[in-house]
């Protein structure tokens, strides 16, 4: 279950958020039917190859995720972060666009499912 859900994640991370914020531009905006606003794409690209680089690493973990269980760690502390930062925004925006509850539903669903399936390591396991 853990290698699946790290390719879920993988793919998740490189085609839904990690090219189309590379690609963004006043096209991509309107697609989404976000608010196109130049000046933040010096923010929204950067943010794109972190979320490709995310997908990377869970790809990489997907083949061994008792191997690279500190992926699994980071994936748990990413998907975290990012629910604390949709709350930051829900509090000082006051709402947010239907695309923005999507990837909330999403991140909090991950967050659930890595924090269930993630390896338990006992103190064999750690010294070892």
């Amino acid at each position: 279950m853990l290698k699946i859900l790290l390719l879920i994640a993988a793919i998740i991370e490189v085609v839904f958020r990690g090219l189309p914020a590379i690609f963004a531009g006043e096209g991509i905006a309107n697609l989404f039917g976000l608010e196109f606003i130049q000046g933040a794409l010096v923010y929204v690209h950067p943010f794109g190859m972190f979320m490709i680089v995310f997908g990377i690493m869970f790809f990489i973990a997907s083949k061994d995720p008792v191997k690279y269980n500190i992926i699994v760690d980071v994936a748990i502390l990413r998907y975290a972060a990012a629910l604390v930062a949709y709350i930051v925004s829900l509090i000082k925006l006051g709402s947010l666009e239907t695309f923005w509850w999507i990837h909330l539903v999403i991140d909090v669903l991950l967050l659930v499912l890595f924090i269930i399936v993630r390896p338990k390591t006992g103190p064999a396991q750690a010294a070892a």
